[in-house]
């Protein structure tokens, strides 16, 4: 390999040698990987004594310096007007700006950030000075935005005598290292780290470092991710010493025995000294410890001193015999015990430490079995999201405190895998997944999504040969770095990146190094992968794959349940079918996080940016593509967070059956026994707590056990819906999970909602005009418009429940999601807008005492819709509707309601149905049936991208009430489907298109959170059913069939309501079941 070489050469050719006129020629060789990097080495701290190297803190009795903080910086979007003497010390640079590293630049004021999907950042076809199509390995020169960064530090005087080692862990950008005026490397991998041996270029004291970091190099065509193309350092830059005679890399295995009872522990250990011409005597020893401090295991191994031919090249590697750990705790995500192991070189005589380091070990087995992934023998389910680095205010760069958010929600919604999507993590994120649990596919920073996959010349780089180097050298150093992680179960050779011949290398290379399974999706059903790890494949071509007896490898989704915007439908569909088929072990939802950067507003609010919001016009953009996430970008979780959590949760609650007082409880945990958790069940009529109860149960993975109930009624009450809920609590608490903490829930109807027939009421008289029938009685007064059909007004005790007019009138449209979008929804269902948002004008209209007939004719979608209003001398209106599409050609139909507006005195919304977040058919399976109650301000999903949200499904009635309590029910002859709102539809509507994947024009119109705003009223629709929101892929695929509306005269739809107006001394809740 090139980079090899050119070390080689470095050792003896002058450092100045590296001349400034040859940077283009080296940023654009797929060859030339690295100059002076230090070999890839797995994570670890150099200590001075056993006891800090045990705590491992990377303070206490380390030698470490962290460069983090203020630096100067100079950018320019020229390459050949960068600086060129920025590395001389003599420099002044004090009329630099300021940066903060890490953080990158583009979120610093400098550059623009650019979000493609599958292209590259430096091409948008027809806008100068972006390229027209990529021309590997060659990037833009005259145009390549080129960041300096510079800082001085003083050398601790403690240093003397040591090797001393400078270490980036993420940069992006072709990057170039100086240290007082001399190169000291380059790298160009962002995504592990770049650590450079500087011993000979630093001094006591005072020292100044400089990097010039350029956007664009041939690096950037392995790096076409689907996320914000950024620069700079996004990871911490430190400086470490080590003494001259020093652990250079180590590799631990913990497997279990064949039995799966006993732990294996396997250490290898490199040993460098660069001292003496005659190396070192030293002992090289190991210790391993429980979580107590107790010793489970120690071995030691004598080194003799011996003549050494080149003193700098002096790295030994010695392997200790295995040693059999007797019945260990066993690592798992659901039981992640570690172990510390301490590794120190001693002096042989007196046994002082000269150097000393830890790393933590989970026994445990991961193997491909019976067609399954296993770990510890058993198979597992990975209930996993991809996991991108995002930052609303720095970009990539992740606080430990942000890592640690994550990781509170993952154990909070059950989720226990994530793939890294689809680059190494920092170190750190592997530690605490070693520490709390989470399985790990560790992908390696490989995408060239931008160039295709075809395998002729011009198409993929996976065949390229000019590319093989940087496809071995970005695997090795993902693997050689993270390989001591216990929580690494699978390696991932990469994303979107086409297969041949330098994957199947990779992938040869590792099962050379190591036992895990590797897995790539784009090999497909090829041999270099040992998972079948498809993305977006629907439920059906999962069960599909699943029948086949020819496939003898699991099917793990490497991506699915594409989570943008409005979406995560049909989510519990795809688990249906995953939990009934051995070869099918999960997936992993694409994505976790929302990639949206934190603005504001000129008047200060604040609003999340996307793809396409920064740049000048032609600047290349995929929209809000990258608005992907199950969270917000600020972590704060989503209504499809806690859909997620529902149908990962390891505990299932099935077959109950109300005769017999019994339910299954089933453990779809791998290694954890039902008696770990507390449960009880609360049984609800209509919403209110009737009776509770605890019980035990005790089962082994995979068990299902059936627990007999109490208080369980044996016949139908009068007030209606009678439900049981059950619940698995924490017991005792661990972290993130407080005792309380409920793991999981179902719920199940023992009897359903039911109501008397209404009595028989007296009609209300009708007055007629030219215009208008008018009806009234004691304290009410509705009125009807002839033209239009619609109720125009509506009071009760002199209360208006109609705002301008707008009363109840057919509706066919919904504010079009993400997902309607991909599909192209908005421009092939359009005719249901177009007659939604046009005048209401009755086809025929019909008045007599105490009833009004009206047929709405829709001729562009050869529908009709007849309503009849049954009003009552109370002021009771019962409605009752009809509607029919009857060409089956006409488009399906986004939603079947009525609309009306009603004044903004009504501000709390009250019902009993499915809640208490927002919920579709196709994604309700965590909202539960009770009666709920909230503000209608707070009826609104602030989506990143404005669009439809809020809506609720299952309604039997709901209740719009003022401040008084006075109000109006509804009160569903079955059910029907409900949005209320303060945000009218028309302002979360945006267009027919987005124009996602065109780059940012004069035109460029993106709406955001803030530019649907609240008004003074409230937007009702009560519906008979909306479409589903689907979920599968946001590009064409549609909800799945049941959640779909089609059109027929086969498919007729009826239903109804009471509108029931009272005071506010009444309790609503008492009308309820007379009408």
């Amino acid at each position: 390999m090139k980079n090899l070489l050119t070390v080689a050469c470095l050792v003896i050719l002058p450092l100045t040698s590296i001349a400034q006129g040859e940077r283009y020629g080296q940023i654009t060789d797929p060859q030339l990987t690295s100059i002076r990097k230090e070999a890839p080495r797995s994570s670890f701290t150099s200590y001075t004594n056993e006891k800090d190297a045990a705590v491992n803190n990377r303070k206490d009795g380390t030698f470490r310096l962290s460069l983090n903080g203020k630096w100067k910086f100079n950018y320019v979007d020229s390459f050949s007007t960068r600086p060129t003497d920025f590395m001389l010390p003599e420099k002044n640079v004090s009329d630099w700006a300021d940066i903060q590293v890490p953080g990158n630049w583009e979120r610093q004021g400098f550059g623009i950030p650019i979000y493609v999907n599958a292209s590259y950042e430096f091409c948008s076809p027809g806008y100068a000075p972006y390229w027209d199509r990529p021309n590997p390995p060659y990037v833009p020169e005259e145009w390549n935005p080129t960041g300096t960064y510079r800082r001085d530090f003083t050398l601790p005087a403690d240093w003397n005598g040591k090797e001393i080692f400078l270490s980036a862990d993420g940069t992006k950008g072709a990057a170039f290292f100086y240290l007082n005026g001399q190169f000291a490397g380059m790298s160009k991998d962002a995504k592990t780290p770049a650590r450079f041996n500087i011993t000979q270029f630093v001094k006591p004291g005072k020292n100044v470092i400089a990097v010039q970091v350029h956007r664009f190099s041939d690096a950037n065509y392995l790096e076409c991710q689907d996320f914000w193309r950024l620069s700079g350092f996004e990871r911490d830059v430190y400086l470490y010493a080590q003494p001259k005679l020093r652990i250079a890399d180590f590799k631990v295995e913990s497997p279990l025995d064949a039995d799966y009872k006993d732990g294996i522990l396997k250490l290898k250990v490199k040993v460098a000294d660069s001292g003496k011409p005659v190396s070192t005597s030293y002992v090289l020893s190991y210790k391993l410890l429980d979580k107590d401090g107790k010793q489970v295991a120690t071995s030691d191994y004598a080194v003799e001193a011996m003549p050494v031919s080149a003193p700098s090249q002096n790295t030994n590697e010695f392997i200790f015999d295995d040693n059999i750990i007797r019945n260990p705790k066993q690592w798992t995500a659901e039981t992640p015990y570690l172990y510390t192991l301490i590794i120190s070189l001693r002096e042989p005589e007196n046994g002082e430490v000269l150097e000393a380091t830890s790393v933590k070990v989970g026994f445990r087995t991961v193997e491909m079995k019976n067609h399954q992934l296993c770990v510890n023998g058993k198979p597992i389910l990975v209930k996993g999201v991809n996991v991108h680095e995002h930052n609303e205010y720095t970009g990539h760069y992740v606080t430990e405190e942000l890592m640690l958010k994550d990781f509170e929600l993952w154990k909070k919604y059950n989720v226990n895998t994530v793939r890294t999507c689809h680059y190494p993590q920092q170190e750190r994120f592997y530690e605490l997944c070693d520490e709390y649990g989470m399985y790990v596919i560790d992908e390696a920073n490989i995408e060239s999504h931008g160039m295709g996959y075809n395998r002729e010349v011009g198409g993929t780089l996976a065949n390229n040969p000019l590319f093989m180097d940087a496809h071995v050298a970005r695997t090795i150093n993902m693997y050689e770095r993270d390989k001591n992680h216990p929580s690494v179960i699978v390696w991932s050779l990469g994303n979107e990146a086409g297969n041949g011949v330098n994957f199947y290398k990779t992938y040869s290379l590792l099962k050379e190094s190591d036992s895990r399974p590797v897995q790539y999706e784009q090999a497909h059903l090829e041999w270099n992968t040992d998972i079948c790890c498809p993305m977006y494949s629907r439920p059906a071509d999962i069960e599909k794959y699943a029948k086949n007896p020819k496939h003898i490898r699991p099917l793990i989704l490497c991506e699915y349940a594409h989570a943008m915007g409005n979406s995560l439908g049909n989510f519990q569909e795809y688990w249906d079918i995953i939990e009934k088929y051995p070869l099918l072990q999960g997936g992993c939802i694409w994505d976790w996080v929302d990639q949206g950067f934190a603005e504001k507003t000129a008047d200060g609010r604040k609003y999340w940016a996307y793809g396409g919001d920064y740049g000048a016009i032609g600047t290349p953009s995929d929209g809000d593509f990258c608005i992907n996430g199950v969270v917000y970008p600020d972590r704060s979780v989503k209504p499809q967070t806690t859909e997620m959590g529902k149908v990962y949760q390891n505990i299932k609650f099935v077959n109950f059956k109300k005769e017999a007082g019994t339910v299954d409880v089933r453990n779809d945990f791998s290694f954890t026994n039902l008696d770990k958790y507390d449960y009880h069940y609360i049984i609800r009529d209509h919403g209110k707590e009737i009776y509770t109860d605890k019980f035990r149960a005790s089962g082994a993975p995979g068990e299902t056990v059936t627990v007999q109930l109490k208080g369980i009624p044996q016949k139908q009450t009068n007030t209606g819906d009678v439900r049981i809920e059950f619940y698995a609590t924490v017991r005792t608490p661990e972290p993130f999970l407080p005792a309380g903490a409920v793991i999981a829930r179902e719920q199940n109807y023992i009897y359903t909602f039911h109501k008397d027939n209404a009595a028989l009421q007296a009609a209300a008289p009708v007055k007629e005009t030219e215009t208008q029938a008018i009806y009234s009685g004691k304290n009410f007064k509705a009125v009807f418009d002839k033209k239009s059909g619609m109720l125009v007004s509506y009071k009760y005790n002199g209360m208006e429940y109609i705002l301008s007019g707008q009363g109840l009138h057919p509706n066919f449209w919904r504010a079009p999601i993400d997902n309607d979008y991909g599909a192209g929804l908005p421009r092939k269902l359009g005719v249901w807008k177009e007659v939604s948002y046009g005048e209401v004008t009755a086809a025929a209209f019909n008045a007599r005492n105490g009833e009004v007939t009206c047929s709405y004719k829709f001729p562009k979608a050869d529908a009709s819709w007849d309503i009849t209003y049954k009003i009552y001398a109370d002021g009771v209106i019962k409605v009752n509707n009809r509607f029919v599409a009857a060409n089956e050609k006409t488009p399906m139909i986004p939603r079947i309601g009525l609309r009306m507006q009603m004044p903004e005195t009504f501000t709390t919304l009250t019902y009993y149905g499915r809640g208490p977040e927002e919920n579709y058919r196709d994604r309700r399976t965590s909202q539960f049936f009770g009666e709920y109650s909230l503000p209608i301000k707070d009826m609104y999903e602030p989506y990143i991208r404005p669009q439809e949200n809020n809506h609720r499904t299952d309604i039997y009635w709901c209740a719009f009430t003022n401040k008084s309590g006075a109000g109006l029910l509804l009160v569903a002859d079955r059910t029907f489907e409900l949005n209320a709102s303060n945000h009218p539809l028309e302002t979360l509507d945006s267009g027919d298109d987005l124009h996602n994947a065109a780059p940012r024009t004069a035109e460029t119109d993106h709406r955001h959170l803030t530019d649907s705003k609240p008004e003074k009223m409230v937007d009702v629709f009560v519906d008979y059913r909306m479409m589903g929101i689907g979920g599968d892929n946001s590009w064409g695929a549609l909800p799945h069939e049941p959640y779909l509306i089609r059109t027929g005269s086969g498919n007729a739809i009826e239903y109804g309501f009471t509108l029931v107006p009272f005071g506010r001394k009444v309790d609503f809740r008492n009308l309820i079941y007379q009408y």
